[in-house]
């Protein structure tokens, strides 16, 4: 009887730590340790030699720019750099990898845009420009579509949530109704019917116009 007893104690146990095993290797979400991104990193001395090069190629023309279309009393500062917490970033991945898993896409690639802040203190909108006239860059995730890697974004029908390129292309037969614009970013859409769009796209992190001194690691000779 003891036997018995011991037997099927045994046998909880181990059905507890198979649980307990199976429970763990779901919870684990950091990606593995593999060193640095191989052809990806840079030495700082080419990066100075990439921000030098900026800084005398197209910083001048930025400026030469700008102040001749708005004068100011100070000359206009170019951006040279965007910046965002590496909180936001770590969100920022988990949100459109989850957006991708409920669409069953996979993201492929970061896509940083750049982009530039129109001459306004707001939005059509209403929205407050945060940064007016400055340079910035904004950054949309990539899927595989038909063989071509596209920015998208989601649109949930009836409960239903597909990943839809955010340039649609309508080649006779656009599931979407997409209508194509060939020259710009974005598309229009001609369904009838309710669709909620959820954006993928990340912005509006903090730029610097001028370096501030201390602020800039490689010098303010822009």
């Amino acid at each position: 009887m003891k036997s018995i007893l011991n037997y099927r104690l045994s046998l909880i146990c181990v059905f507890c730590l198979s649980l307990f095993s199976c429970h763990e290797g779901t919870t684990t979400t950091e990606p593995p340790y593999e060193g640095p991104p191989k052809g990806h990193i840079i030495t700082v001395e080419r990066a100075q030699e990439m921000y030098d090069s900026y800084s005398q190629r197209r910083v001048s023309i930025i400026k030469k720019y700008e102040d001749s279309i708005k004068p100011t009393p100070e000359s206009f500062g170019a951006t040279r750099y965007a910046e965002f917490d590496l909180a936001t970033i770590k969100q920022y991945i988990a949100f459109i990898e989850y957006e991708a898993n409920r669409a069953k896409v996979d993201v492929s690639t970061l896509r940083f845009y750049l982009s530039n802040y129109p001459n306004s203190n707001n939005y059509p909108n209403g929205d407050a420009v945060k940064y007016p006239r400055q340079n910035s860059i904004f950054v949309v995730p990539t899927m595989d579509h038909n063989g071509e890697n596209v920015g998208f974004s989601i649109e949930e029908l009836e409960g239903k949530y597909t990943a839809v390129p955010i340039r649609k292309r309508d080649g006779g037969n656009n599931d979407n109704n997409g209508v194509v614009n060939e020259a710009g970013f974005l598309s229009s859409n001609t369904t009838t019917l309710q669709v909620n769009t959820t954006s993928l796209i990340l912005n509006d992190g903090t730029i610097m116009p001028p370096p501030i001194l201390g602020s800039n690691d490689f010098g303010d000779n822009n």
